[in-house]
């Protein structure tokens, strides 16, 4: 064995074992995260493989050798399918199982032939050019319009592990007797030798980025969403209602927003529970969120207030999304028989008057508050504007029969 040989496979157990403790410590760190956990997992099986292939090398065997190979595919494969699950892609988890425990079987199978150097050679090299292929083009298809640190050290490394898998394709594995010398341990290249050592340790820290960008920005919506709704919660409001009175200040562009309380919601609760209650707010807030514009932030106040806050729109433009959200609500069968869904709903444009940003917010949503609780006063099921506090429309359908629970007393 030459001294470059050696030098290599000793940097080969060097690194692979670093990532090898490395990866399994991040395969506990990260089992919440389902991306994460493959990944780590991934690198697991395929730092122990580069372990195996290594050795088997120095001990002069080709069937440790294409165990080696085989459980490295099965690896490379492991971390493709994380990339799926992080981007939300269908996971084909049976067919990339069954495609490495295929692949390693035949490994193991084809290190009995005469030409089995050769064929594993092939094979297996192919087999990972495919494999990294792919994960390239999802990496490139899936990332875009997303910003991530670990997402360019991911690119880097399938495409150094790209490149060395293509370049030993192009090269005829070498013998030594019955024995196979791998790619990596080849005495006619300086170079490509390194690269998946190089692409192995790209890799992890890349995929460890991403796995943490993930659980930090879960975190942060975690934060900012209310659980119950799936809407912005009042927080995450204060706060975006705080950026846009800015941008108004500086381009004193129209910005309205609408306050929309449930309608003797309290019958709800009372009559088929806090479980029935939580099913109505869910079906509301999808009624809200599916009448408002892309550029319309809902979020649920407390309770069963809601707030949407309309950017570029006047509190006359407001009207349309306070009538799309009445006929949407209509649609909403309350449980039992207790009619259709209402809720009244409060506009506001905002104007002068504060100088900051708080007194301004805090102006502008007492002002549609109060406009909230006139349409309660004259009959629900309507909206009134801030501005005139004058009913400008009143139930496009016929008040339902009374019921048991009409007796109730409620907001």
């Amino acid at each position: 064995m030459h001294l470059a040989q050696q030098t290599i496979l000793v940097v080969m157990m060097v690194v692979f074992s670093s990532t090898l403790v490395m990866a399994a410590g991040l395969v506990l760190a990260l089992r919440a995260n389902e991306a994460g956990r493959l990944w780590a997992s991934g690198h697991v099986i395929a730092s122990g493989a580069g372990l195996v292939v290594a050795a088997s090398v120095g001990a002069g065997s080709l069937q440790l050798g294409a165990l080696g190979a085989g459980a490295y595919i099965v690896g490379r494969l492991a971390i493709y399918r994380g990339v799926r699950v992080y981007y939300g892609l269908p996971e084909r988890a049976m067919l990339l199982r069954a495609t490495g425990a295929v692949v390693m079987v035949l490994m193991v199978l084809m290190s009995g032939l005469a030409d089995g150097p050769l064929l594993i050679h092939a094979i297996g090299y192919g087999v990972l050019a495919m494999t990294s292929f792919t994960t390239l083009i999802t990496l490139l298809r899936s990332a875009r319009g997303r910003t991530s640190i670990g997402g360019p050290l991911v690119l880097a490394s399938h495409l150094v592990l790209l490149g060395s898998q293509v370049a030993a394709l192009g090269q005829a594995a070498s013998f030594h007797g019955h024995v196979m010398v791998p790619f990596f341990a080849q005495t006619a290249s300086s170079v490509w030798p390194l690269a998946p050592l190089v692409a192995v340790l790209l890799g992890l820290f890349g995929f460890s980025l991403m796995a943490m960008e993930q659980i930090i920005a879960r975190n942060e919506s975690g934060a900012r969403v209310d659980a119950l709704t799936g809407l912005l919660n009042r927080g995450a409001l204060d706060m975006t209602a705080m950026g846009l009175v800015a941008r108004w200040q500086r381009e004193r562009e129209a910005l309205s927003c609408l306050v929309i309380d449930v309608d003797h919601f309290k019958q709800v609760n009372d009559t088929h529970g806090h479980h029935a209650g939580d099913n109505v707010l869910r079906e509301i807030a999808a009624a809200l969120d599916n009448s408002r514009r892309a550029s319309d932030i809902a979020a649920r106040y407390g309770g069963e207030e809601f707030c949407i806050l309309c950017p570029h729109t006047d509190e006359q433009q407001a009207t349309a999304l306070a009538n799309r959200i009445l006929r949407k609500v209509r649609a909403i069968e309350l449980p039992g028989r207790g009619g259709h869904a209402s809720v009244s709903i409060g506009v506001a444009q905002l104007h002068g008057g504060a100088t900051s940003r708080e007194s301004l917010w805090r102006n502008l949503f007492s002002e549609a508050d109060r406009a909230l609780y006139m349409a309660k006063q004259r009959g629900r099921d309507q909206f009134v504007l801030g501005s005139s506090m004058v009913i400008d429309e009143t139930p496009e359908a016929p008040a339902p029969a009374p019921t048991s629970m009409d007796c109730v007393t409620a907001a």
